[in-house]
C-alpha cells in the first residue's frame, strides 16, 4: 500500500532525517552510518546504581560518537523531533531492565529559564515519548526551584554534586506518596542530577525510584578503570 497522500507532501516539506546526525534518510529514523555505529550498552554495563540512595539507571547508549551529537542537536540546536526517536530506546531498556520496579514514569525537569531559553524541556519530551509507547501519562511531580549553572560546563564531580543539592523539590507530596516511580533523564554523567531529583521524591513518602537515560559513560573512560580501578 502506498503512502497517504498528506504523508507524502509532509515528506516533501520536511524531508525525514536521521535523528543522530540528522541527514537525510530514504525511510526510518536513522542513517545506516549511525544504525552502525550506534555505541549500545549491553549486559551489566546496561544497569547502572547512582548516588547515595544507590538507584539502579539503565542507559541505552554509551555518551560518545552519532549519539553525543544526537543530544546535543536535540537540547542545543532546537531539534525537539529528535525526542520522538530517542525515546524509543529509553522505554525498551527500560522495559528490559527496569520492568517491575516502577508504577509512575516522571523526569528531571530543567529550569524555568532553561525551559524559557530552550523552548522545550528535552527530559520532559523523552519522557512523555516513552510514557505514549507504553500507554501511560507522564506526571509532572518534581520542580527545580532555582536556576543552576549547566552540569555540562562542570568537570569536577563534587562541583555537580553541590550545584544541584537541594534544588529539585516536590509541590504536592500526595501525588507521589507510596508510588515507585521511574525517573528519565537526557544523559547521566556523575549521576548528581538524577540522584537529586530522586532524593526529593523519596522525601516526599515515593516508595522506590529506579531511573532510565538515553546514554551516560563512555567505552574508553570505562575500560581504563577496569584497567586502573
Amino acid at each position: 500500500m502506498g503512502k497517504h497522500p498528506v504523508s507524502v507532501l509532509l515528506d516533501l516539506l520536511f524531508p525525514p532525517r536521521c535523528a543522530f546526525c540528522g541527514r537525510l534518510v530514504e525511510e526510518g529514523d536513522v542513517c545506516a552510518a549511525c544504525a552502525e555505529a550506534l555505541p549500545f550498552r549491553e549486559g551489566t554495563a546496561s544497569v547502572q546504581v547512582i548516588g547515595e540512595g544507590r538507584y539502579p539507571c539503565a542507559l541505552a547508549f554509551y555518551y560518545e560518537g552519532p549519539v553525543r551529537d544526537g543530544v546535543r542537536a536535540l537540547k542545543f540546536g532546537k531539534k525537539s523531533w529528535r525526542a520522538r526517536v530517542f525515546a524509543r530506546y529509553i522505554a525498551q531498556t527500560a522495559a528490559e531492565e527496569l520492568s517491575g520496579g516502577f508504577d509512575a514514569v516522571s523526569f528531571v525537569p530543567v529550569s524555568l529559564r532553561r525551559n524559557f531559553e530552550r523552548g522545550f524541556d528535552q527530559a520532559r519530551l523523552l519522557t512523555e515519548e516513552a510514557a505514549n509507547i507504553w500507554g501511560v501519562k507522564a506526571e509532572a511531580v518534581l520542580r527545580k526551584g532555582r536556576h543552576t549553572r549547566a552540569q555540562s560546563s562542570l568537570q569536577d564531580a563534587a562541583l555537580r554534586k553541590t550545584n544541584v543539592k537541594g534544588v529539585y523539590r516536590v509541590p504536592h507530596p500526595e501525588r507521589v506518596r507510596g508510588r515507585r516511580f521511574l525517573l528519565i533523564d537526557d544523559v547521566c554523567t556523575t549521576g548528581s542530577t538524577l540522584s537529586a531529583a530522586a532524593d526529593a521524591l523519596l522525601e516526599a513518602g515515593a516508595a522506590g525510584v529506579v531511573c532510565a537515560v538515553l546514554a551516560g559513560g563512555s567505552r574508553k573512560r570505562e575500560n581504563l578503570e577496569e584497567l586502573f580501578p
